[in-house]
């Protein structure tokens, strides 16, 4: 992943534009100048981390992601069943 993220920065360093499609948070938080977080197919927030996050008054982009898409309780629910599934 470090080196990943180092190809990244240099990319990015070179101006080169990078589409980054990812649920590991704090990787997006760290690198992107722009995040766009879909839900159900809509785009639901547009913008920087800086902005995102006076936007919803949250912590880390996990925090806001979680704030925007569902509650904390929703996801341990659909992760249950999912473990639920695995077992059967």
């Amino acid at each position: 992943m470090i080196l990943v993220k180092e190809i990244l920065a240099q990319l990015k360093q070179a101006g080169k534009t990078i589409f980054y499609s990812s649920h590991i948070m704090d990787v997006v938080e760290k690198i992107s100048d722009r995040i766009i977080i879909i839900d159900k197919g809509q785009v639901i927030a547009d913008g920087s981390f800086e902005t995102l996050k006076n936007n919803a008054h949250q912590g880390s982009l996990e925090n806001i992601f979680t704030s925007l898409t569902g509650s904390s309780e929703q996801h341990q629910n659909t992760a249950e069943q999912f473990i639920d599934i695995l077992k059967s």
